[in-house]
């Protein structure tokens, strides 16, 4: 394990590049109209459905149903519909804070067991069922079991001493000092209109390790640290990546800024990018996505995808000493 502060740097040139070619296009509609934002269920469950999923996605590379072409977050989006639409006692919070972290463990296991297995592919279950009986006791304890509770009392605010970011600090699968599971819990929220942001200049763009390797790859991060630029190329693992997702999250912003899109919205972009046109094969280097049909196109109308929609900027494209750069690895609940 490699523990060092390495310097990093963010590049405003190619975030402005990006920028630019983000301007470009348009977000799908019909995205944001897909079952799990737009299920049947009473505002308190879908706010309770988004905060439970939300609270244990992290390191899901493991996390797959091959038979239905799901993977990672589509695959706990599907299982998490299961358990409110079934109804199971994980939808309760008083329920759960009843439970051993056995029993929640097997419970949450039995909804991601693709066919013709016997075995579940949510791995960690020890951890997320622990952070699961964490934000059922604290939700009840500082909210009276109700999501929408919460909500009420952050009025509209991200920020402040009293915004949504502030309130969801109680929780330990909402611990991450850079935001990351809050900002999505908040993007999906929003996306749900189930809460509207008053103030948008306080949001923080959400940042997973998809989203850094690209980052990294089109140079909008830049890593000036030579043994921590060894770490990325050969996927050793560090102690933490603060520096890096500190970076990343600015970066972030600033080509949503040139493109004039929503700070959130960078998330159905380089998210969808990085989990499908650039990751272990980029397209840029093999002429095709990692996913079929490419996770970019279910964001972005994307008639014809024969290149990464970044070539132009990217300096991966041209460079294997871009392209070769890998995300940070590091253990870690909060992404």
């Amino acid at each position: 394990m490699t523990e060092f502060s390495a310097p990093v740097g963010v590049n405003q040139e190619q975030c402005h590049g990006l920028g630019r070619v983000l301007a470009k296009y348009s977000f799908r509609e019909d995205f944001y109209h897909r079952p799990f934002l737009s299920v049947n269920l009473d505002a308190e469950a879908k706010s309770r459905l988004y905060f439970f999923s939300v609270g244990i996605c992290h390191q899901t590379w493991n996390l797959a149903n091959p038979a239905a072409n799901l993977y990672g977050w589509d695959y706990l989006e599907e299982g998490f519909l299961q358990v409110f639409n079934k109804s199971s006692w994980l939808a309760d919070p008083f329920a759960v804070s009843k439970v051993s972290l056995f029993d929640i463990a097997n419970e949450l296991a039995t909804y991601f067991v693709p066919p013709l297995s016997s075995v579940s592919s949510l791995d960690r279950l020890e951890e997320r069922s622990r952070l699961y009986f964490d934000m059922a006791e604290k939700l009840i304890n500082n909210f009276d079991g109700s999501v929408l509770q919460l909500l009420h009392q952050a009025e509209g605010k991200a920020g402040g001493s009293t915004g949504i970011y502030k309130l969801l600090e109680v929780f330990e699968a909402y611990s991450d000092p850079l935001r990351k599971k809050s900002s999505f819990f908040l993007k999906l929220l929003s996306d749900a209109h189930l809460f509207f942001v008053k103030d948008t200049e306080n949001l923080i763009p959400v940042m997973d390790y998809h989203m850094q390797r690209v980052l990294l790859r089109t140079g909008s991060v830049e890593v000036y640290d030579s043994e921590l630029r060894k770490a990325l190329l050969f996927r050793q693992e560090l102690f933490d990546d603060f520096s890096i997702r500190e970076a990343c999250l600015k970066a972030s912003s600033l080509i949503a800024a040139h493109a004039g899109k929503g700070v959130l919205q960078m998330n159905d972009v380089l998210y969808m990018l990085g989990r499908s046109c650039c990751l272990d094969h980029p397209l840029c280097a093999s002429g095709r996505c990692a996913k079929q049909p490419c996770s970019l196109t279910r964001t972005l109308f994307l008639d014809h995808h024969p290149k990464c929609i970044f070539t132009e900027v990217c300096k991966g494209a041209h460079s294997s000493k871009y392209r070769r750069l890998w995300n940070p690895v590091v253990k870690t609940h909060y992404y």
